[in-house]
């Protein structure tokens, strides 16, 4: 049996955890410099950066996963 239930699952965690502290740290950026006060290039960075760091974790746990996937089956058709 290929086991991958696990870690897929701490994976979704991780990311509803991760995404919920992101929403929560840009509610409270926005309302301390005001969303008319702050210059473009910070709230660009604030939205781009923590999604390139999700893209970048994801492509790694993705890339991971299959190599596990394919070890797994790899030694269940080895006699």
């Amino acid at each position: 049996m290929i086991r991958i239930r696990r870690p897929a699952i701490l994976f979704a965690v991780a990311s509803a955890i991760y995404w919920q502290g992101v929403a929560g740290f840009i509610g409270i950026i926005n309302p301390l410099a005001g969303t008319d006060v702050a210059p473009f290039w910070m709230v660009a960075l604030a939205n781009i950066v923590p999604a390139a760091l999700y893209a970048v974790l994801a492509l790694i746990f993705c890339h991971w996963l299959a190599r596990r996937v394919l070890r797994q089956s790899q030694k269940r058709s080895e006699p």
